[in-house]
C-alpha cells in the first residue's frame, strides 16, 4: 500500500504476533480428521510472482508475495494422533481436497499454471511420498 500511497498508515486492529493454531479442518471419507496447520511463510521468488490481475474492480488484488506450504496433522476418528503430512509442491487446498485413508485427491498446478487433479498416496515417514 505504501508503494502507491506513501503517507498511508494502518488504522485497524493490532496485527497478532503469532498465527492461529490451525487454518482449516477437513474430515476424510474414512472419518479421519485432517487439520491444516500453519507453517512458516516463505517469500515467493520475484520471478514466480504473478502479475496483478485487473478484473475491472476499483481495488484489484495485488499479487501474492508470500506462500505457506500446506501441512496437515492427521487424527483417527477416536482422536489418536497419526502424525504430520507435508504436502508436495503445487498442492492446493482450493478446491477442497478429498481425503480417504492413505489417498488424497487434490488439484495441482504444473509449470505452465495448468490445473489438474492428482491422486497422492500418503506414505509413512521414511518410506517417501508418492503421486500416482
Amino acid at each position: 500500500m505504501r508503494q502507491t500511497q506513501p503517507d498511508w498508515t494502518w488504522n485497524g486492529p493490532a496485527i497478532p504476533d503469532e498465527k492461529p493454531p490451525f487454518r482449516r479442518i477437513y474430515v476424510g471419507r474414512d472419518g479421519r480428521v485432517w487439520v491444516l496447520v500453519h507453517q512458516p511463510g516463505e517469500r515467493i521468488p520475484e520471478e514466480e510472482v504473478d502479475a496483478p490481475r485487473d478484473d475491472g474492480s476499483p481495488n484489484p488484488r495485488p499479487p501474492d508475495r508470500w506462500r505457506e506450504p500446506p501441512a496437515f496433522d492427521v487424527f483417527e476418528p477416536d482422536g489418536t494422533y497419526l502424525g504430520r503430512v507435508l504436502a508436495p509442491d503445487g498442492f492446493s487446498t482450493d478446491p477442497t481436497p478429498v481425503f480417504d485413508g492413505d489417498r488424497v485427491w487434490a488439484v495441482v498446478r504444473d509449470e505452465l499454471d495448468v490445473q489438474y487433479v492428482t491422486r497422492f498416496r500418503v506414505a509413512r515417514a521414511g518410506t517417501g511420498d508418492a503421486a500416482e
